[in-house]
């Protein structure tokens, strides 16, 4: 089990497990997640826990069942509710800790199971599919078992057991409920796989690698978090007060128990105003995230897919004031030439040579994207920002490594190689200036015998053939 738990979390795992946070409590609170049309009365308010455990894992969708289990626990609270419902409220049942276990313990024990199950599912090499729409229509039941379970177990006094879990199991409302389950579920699934929303992903992913769009102060989110649930609780609290009131000049005083049921409702109310209020902040600040990427997309070089020159440099004189200066360098920041790319053009033609040039932007793609940003200077001269403090221990075969991959780019019988200069950011100067520092060391590289990278230091250049001294 322990190893089950151990899996790859999906791109933005806690976007995702908000918006389910947020989407239970809405269910729990509204008609959402609780349809009743006579005949017919059909309980979905699992299905986000369904959901969380087919995308995310067991450990997202325990936290979804505790989260289901409390909002369960606060339903069951009122006076008002039936006898057999108070034993879920610790308030109400005369044994808190078994209502406690029997409300949220029994709520996670769902939501890791089915957790599990999905995690199976999707690890099966044929029919995937099937098995999830199978695990799907088998969450109802499971719930209803643990449930029922927990109810014979922690309260036997009731005379209720596992064996209720199974009173109108083919019933229309279950069939409903199932159906509408596996449609919800392999729907959001399909769509968490689709081209269009992994681009979506890797569109956020590269514009978070940038460090630009969020310089929030934790602080200040803090104090205005607490300052909205502070107005949120007086806007409650006015509400009910005021309704007490209209209804004393009607004639009608509330006791103190229908005040509190009132009360009770208004932030169940709340509750579900401040959930939706949560969805439209998450889908603000990706909507920001994805307008901050087409902003930057229109300023990349259309055959390399880096930045432009002047876009590179913008983004560099924001970005090198924010790097943390304590000593040691804060970054570095690398010119790259293309050895004899004159000769490959005039050998090979100018195709070649754009295809070598995309090549080598794919390579500092992959070595560097996530430690920097890359820029094309023109011609074939790239610029890379990197904005992590590396050592000399971890940059050194960083850059090995990416000099053997350049040098397996095919070409003919000519090696494809590059020279690299270095300037490491030791102060909040511009990034011009560091460009012409860069590019003594790139001088340097080249008159050493090309095929190498140098490193220098502001005021004292030294080099290194193959290394960095």
């Amino acid at each position: 089990m322990l190893k089950a738990l151990k899996t790859k979390p999906p791109q933005d795992r806690w976007f995702l497990l908000g918006c389910l946070v947020s989407l239970e409590l809405l269910m729990s609170f509204s008609f959402f997640g609780y349809l009743h049309v006579e005949p017919v009365s059909i309980t979905f308010a699992y299905i986000p826990v369904l959901i969380g455990g087919c995308l995310l894992g067991p450990v997202d969708s325990t936290i979804l069942g505790i989260v289901f289990g409390l909002a369960s626990l606060w339903k069951a609270s009122a006076s008002y509710v039936m006898d057999f419902d108070r034993v879920f409220s610790p308030f109400l049942s005369g044994s808190p800790v078994r209502s406690l276990l029997l409300s949220v313990g029994s709520r996670a024990l769902f939501g890791l199971l089915i957790g599990l199950l999905y995690q199976l599912a999707n690890r099966s090499d044929r029919h995937t599919t099937q098995w999830l729409a199978l695990v799907t229509l088998f969450g109802k039941h499971l719930h209803s078992i643990l449930v029922y379970g927990a109810v014979g177990l922690l309260f036997p006094q009731l005379g209720y057991g596992v064996k209720n879990a199974f009173y109108n199991g083919f019933s229309i409302e279950n069939l409903l409920a199932g159906l509408l389950s596996i449609c919800t579920v392999l729907g959001c699934r399909r769509l968490q796989q689709s081209a269009r929303v992994q681009r979506f992903w890797q569109n956020i992913s590269f514009i978070k690698n940038l460090h630009l769009t969020e310089n929030y102060h934790w602080l200040s989110l803090a104090v205005v978090l607490a300052a909205v649930l502070a107005s949120s609780g007086a806007v409650t609290l006015y509400f009910v007060q005021r309704l007490r009131y209209m209804l004393r000049v009607h004639g009608q005083d509330l006791s103190h128990s229908a005040y509190s049921d009132l009360l009770h409702l208004q932030v169940q109310f709340l509750l579900g105003i401040l959930s939706l209020c949560c969805l439209l902040i998450i889908f603000l600040i990706y909507n920001r995230r994805h307008a901050t990427f087409m902003n930057y997309q229109a300023k990349m070089d259309a055959l390399t897919g880096a930045f432009t020159r002047k876009a590179f440099f913008q983004i560099a004189d924001q970005m090198i004031p924010h790097m943390v200066f304590q000593g040691a360098a804060a970054g570095h920041f690398l010119i790259l030439d293309v050895d004899r790319f004159k000769q490959i053009n005039d050998q090979f033609g100018h195709p070649a040579g754009d295809r070598i040039l995309q090549q080598i932007a794919r390579c500092l793609q992959e070595h560097f994207s996530d430690l920097g940003v890359i820029g094309r200077l023109g011609g074939d001269e790239f610029v890379v920002l990197l904005h992590a403090p590396l050592p000399q221990w971890e940059l050194e075969p960083l850059l090995n490594r990416f000099m053997a991959s350049i040098h397996a780019i095919p070409c003919g019988d000519l090696q494809v190689s590059c020279s690299i200069g270095i300037a490491p950011i030791l102060a909040p100067i511009s990034a011009e200036a560091y460009y012409q520092k860069a590019d003594e060391s790139l001088y340097q590289a080249k008159s050493l015998g090309r095929d190498q990278y140098v490193l220098g230091v502001l005021n004292d250049l030294s080099q290194a053939k193959g290394g960095l001294s």
